[in-house]
């Protein structure tokens, strides 16, 4: 009997399909951009405790449907990585004005013999932007994103839920009897700064 995967588990899979659109430009450096078509849910797995190696090929994607173009599509199977400790990026991501799945390709390092016009390849699926804005600050790798939403948005929130305990702000607290008393002994510090400017006058001894 499989067990069945639940947001209370301190690390799971989310498993999808990543649909790429081969598009073509008009660009004298560039011949065409990769876009992402599509995302699509699939299975639920308990995670090990060791992030899944998403370094994915993409493969041509044969539809049979009439009157529609599917050459130009393409799909890659990897998993997003659920972990409790990154609950607190999960939170950030879900509280922003727009939550997202990123994905990230990278430039194949050797040309594919296959032919067929693939030369990224699938490295990374993340759903926190801490890690994202490192991957962008290195500026190498092409970044896309989805919106967060559906069955996956739901897992997450609840996910979230579970394990992100954010610490309660604690108001420091005075110790009302010492302040109180260092504030009887010193007195007023202002009359203090003017009591070296401002002398009375002394009585004389012999007044008598």
């Amino acid at each position: 009997m499989t067990d069945v995967i639940k947001p209370s588990n301190k690390h799971v899979l989310y498993a999808v399909r990543v649909i790429f659109e081969r598009q073509d430009i008009q660009n004298v450096w560039q011949s065409h951009r990769w876009v992402v078509h599509d995302l699509v849910p699939l299975e639920l797995e308990a995670g090990d405790g060791m992030p899944p190696i998403n370094d994915v090929r993409l493969e041509p994607l044969r539809v049979e449907t009439a009157g529609v173009e599917t050459r130009a599509l393409f799909s890659a199977e990897a998993s997003l990585d659920l972990h409790r400790a990154e609950a607190e990026a999960y939170a950030e991501n879900l509280a922003s004005s727009e939550p997202a799945i990123y994905i990230v390709l990278r430039d194949n390092e050797v040309e594919d013999d296959r032919g067929d016009g693939v030369d990224v390849h699938l490295v990374e699926l993340s759903l926190s932007p801490y890690n994202i804005q490192d991957i962008e600050d290195c500026g190498e790798d092409q970044v896309e994103k989805l919106p967060l939403q559906g069955p996956i948005a739901d897992f997450v929130a609840e996910f979230v839920k579970i394990h992100f305990k954010p610490e309660p702000f604690k108001k420091r607290k005075r110790d009302k009897a010492r302040v109180d008393g260092d504030e009887m002994g010193r007195g007023d510090p202002r009359l203090q700064r003017n009591s070296d400017v401002f002398r009375p006058p002394t009585a004389k001894a012999d007044y008598h």
